[in-house]
């Protein structure tokens, strides 16, 4: 896979990089800020949901630069936080759908806490799944393997 010549992984990336851990953030506001909640709406959820979507496109395109690489062992690492990225991704995703769905709602108050609890968590594990993976995925492209 390749844009303009170069390799769909190094730019798609970005997408996934810059999204998500800003859309945990964003996740833990909402959770834990009711002012929050009346700001951000929908846009926690569709931004979970889009770079939940842009995941597997990137590591697709992550797989395709291995091979026209030939498979380095260097990247085995960065390849395995990345198998770990999507089932984050989507934990955020559905999540923060549920936590959006049921503030429409304006339902009862422990289960809007047992959400947040669990928006909070998906949150904080994909926050941190993805900064591992970019971070493994630098240092194999930059030479600290």
């Amino acid at each position: 896979m390749e844009i303009n010549g170069l390799p769909a992984h190094a730019l798609l990336v970005h997408l996934v990089v810059v999204l998500l851990p800003l859309t945990a953030v964003a996740a833990i506001v909402v959770s834990a800020w009711p002012a929050a909640q009346r700001k951000l709406t929908f846009l926690v959820p569709l931004g979970a949901v889009v770079g939940a979507i842009a995941v597997p496109i990137t590591t697709r395109a992550g797989e395709d630069l291995a091979k026209k690489l030939g498979n380095p062992p260097f990247i085995d690492k960065h390849a395995n936080f990345g198998d770990m990225v999507l089932p984050w991704a989507a934990a955020l995703a559905v999540t923060t759908l549920a936590q959006w769905l049921y503030l429409r709602r304006g339902g009862a108050t422990a289960p809007r806490l047992v959400l947040a609890v669990l928006v909070i968590a998906s949150a904080i594990g994909t926050a941190t799944i993805v900064a591992l993976t970019g971070d493994s995925g630098a240092r194999a492209v930059w030479g600290n393997r």
